[in-house]
């Protein structure tokens, strides 16, 4: 009968027989781990502990990255959208995971920065009092409301 597969936390000494799994065979064929009885985790479950946590080359100094590094992404998010693992491969010591949470945190604070931007403008327009932000502004109309010309406007 097959033991059913373990989930949740690894223990240190799980971790060492898949280190020394590795050090023997490589980082592959990771479904033979289980099929050989060294350990009740899926293959899946094996790998992905040797990728993000156990791979010797792994950048664990440090989460922030450099310059070098964000210019990598932005430059291979370009020409490989969204598939973090190819774009990782060009990052020494850095996960997939790793460069998809930098992605999606520089894509909130551009957000945020032109979310800021537009309220400046805005803000400037009414100090410099712009006509329409003004009208908006006496209507109780929340900032970036348009106002509609009427047929007689034009």
């Amino acid at each position: 009968p097959k033991r059913p597969l373990k989930r949740g936390v690894w223990l240190p000494e799980e971790d060492e027989i898949l280190k020394g799994y590795v050090a023997n065979q490589g980082p592959k064929n990771w479904s033979s781990i289980e099929t050989m009885g060294l350990l009740a985790r899926s293959g899946k479950s094996c790998r992905l502990r040797w990728m993000n946590h156990l791979r010797p080359d792994l950048n664990r100094r440090s989460t922030k990255f450099t310059p070098e590094e964000e210019a990598i992404v932005v430059s291979k998010q370009k020409d490989c959208g969204n598939k973090w693992a190819q774009i990782a491969k060009f990052l020494s010591g850095r996960t997939d995971n790793d460069v998809k949470n930098f992605w999606n945190m520089r894509m909130k604070k551009l957000a945020k920065l032109a979310r800021l931007e537009k309220q400046r403008q805005r803000q400037l327009l009414i100090s410099q009092g712009s006509p329409i932000a003004m009208a908006a502004a006496a209507m109780g109309l929340p900032p970036g409301t348009r106002m509609l010309a009427s047929p007689g406007d034009v």
